[in-house]
């Protein structure tokens, strides 16, 4: 690509930037195309929303050519990833109602009726399940419950604006759970960077660089249940990165790493 070519694609991304339209790539076309093949799309989308995708997705000329070219052999059964009550959830959240509800506990004990503000819904990656986050009008508390431990879900009409009077109380106890650490990555796998960065891609995060020691710090920002995800995260890339900062973090990553030498250590017979 020549410089003048590298100039107009630079003004031409950087106006389609300033007017909020984002242009995909047609590998993101034909993946996007084939995730929508998945039996779980038409229970997400709603009929109109899955055939509007489907029409802007179409690619007549190579429409399997992604799939054909891959064979996974020896697949597990895969989980079904999908809880019915997503939509459900989803349609009171933009909808700003409130909701009454019955579920379980990890634990066991069921509390029932419980009249709440559902506030988002989100999926982890780490334990493949999906969550409602909800303030207990009762006790005003944030909590994060497991779809799959709900047991009933009745939606309650309200004005608008008393749903949005609850935002910043959630706002507030969101705040309070966030945690940061600062990673640094070890200057001799600089080569590594992008992998790196996408063992931490679902996470709000900054990367710096010092030129003088070569080293890239990763800073991240994460709600306090995400720390263990976190954990696993830097003990699957081992020698590459180092905690600097979050002593919570470093005290758990010592904790394991003792556990797991005690397991080679030998005992006097």
């Amino acid at each position: 690509m020549n410089l003048f070519d590298k100039i107009h694609n630079y003004q031409l991304v950087t106006r389609l930037d300033e007017a909020g339209v984002y242009p995909i790539t047609s590998h993101e076309k034909a993946w996007l195309a084939l995730m929508l093949e998945n039996p779980s799309a038409e229970e997400i989308f709603e009929p109109a929303t899955l055939e509007k995708l489907h029409h802007l997705t179409h690619l007549p000329d190579n429409k399997w050519t992604e799939q054909e070219r891959f064979v996974e052999k020896a697949q597990t059964q895969a989980k079904q990833l999908w809880s019915p009550l997503v939509r459900t959830l989803r349609r009171i959240i933009l909808s700003k109602n409130h909701i009454k509800i019955t579920a379980a506990t990890n634990k066991g004990p069921v509390f029932r009726n419980q009249r709440g503000v559902p506030y988002k819904l989100e999926y982890s990656l780490a334990k493949k399940a999906w969550y409602l986050i909800w303030l207990n009008m009762s006790s005003n508390r944030l909590i994060t419950t497991p779809l799959h431990l709900i047991r009933s879900v009745d939606e309650l009409y309200i004005e608008d604006g008393w749903y949005d009077s609850f935002l910043p109380t959630i706002s507030e106890q969101i705040q309070q759970r966030k945690q940061m650490a600062k990673i640094v990555i070890i200057p001799r796998y600089n080569t590594e960077l992008q992998r790196i960065l996408y063992a931490f891609s679902c996470f709000d995060k900054a990367v710096a660089f010092d030129p003088e020691s070569q080293v890239y710090t990763i800073t991240l920002h994460f709600l306090s249940d995400e720390q263990e995800f976190i954990l696993s995260r830097i003990r699957f890339l081992g020698l590459r990165v180092k905690v600097v900062e979050n002593d919570q973090l470093k005290k758990r990553m010592a904790e394991s790493a003792t556990n797991a030498l005690a397991r080679y250590t030998e005992t006097p017979h």
